[in-house]
């Protein structure tokens, strides 16, 4: 019981110095302090639908999730972070769907693609081994792709 305790203090939740629907700015000491290091992309807005002006990623290099360093993908869409990926091994992946489940309930929505818990804002990405953690500006876009509604 207090390994599966200890390990999901290691898993959940996000960095709780980053803020999600904050800027760039905001998140850049947060940033530089769980991040080994990090490398900053402009990216086209058009790839995000989130984005009109601006889609920005900083690939964070040894963020520490899960007991191990990972690299977590960091997305500003025109200056708010909007979602982070992090990357995880599959052989991991249903750990942390039950630690999830342990900490945030039933999935609102599952499939052979992903496990999403949308009040906790957070998804479990199955097809490509990731976790996902979303600001509340871009839950209807997830929302809407986990219940099939989405693209």
């Amino acid at each position: 019981m207090l390994i599966s305790l200890l390990t999901l203090a290691l898993t959940l939740p996000l960095e709780p110095d980053v803020t999600l629907g904050a800027s760039e700015q905001t998140n850049a000491p947060a940033l530089s302090r769980i991040c080994e290091s990090q490398t900053r992309r402009t990216l086209d807005p058009a790839q995000l639908p989130l984005a009109q002006s601006s889609h920005v990623q900083i690939d964070c290099q040894g963020y520490a999730f899960l007991g191990a360093p990972r690299l977590a993908e960091f997305v500003f869409a025109d200056g708010s972070l909007t979602h982070v990926w992090i990357l995880v091994e599959a052989t991991e992946l249903d750990t942390l769907e039950m630690q999830f489940a342990a900490a945030y309930g039933p999935a609102d929505a599952s499939a052979a693609e992903f496990s999403a818990w949308y009040e906790a804002r957070t998804a479990v990405r199955k097809d490509v081994p990731e976790a996902l953690y979303y600001s509340a500006h871009a839950a209807p876009l997830f929302e809407a792709w986990f219940s099939g509604q989405g693209g």
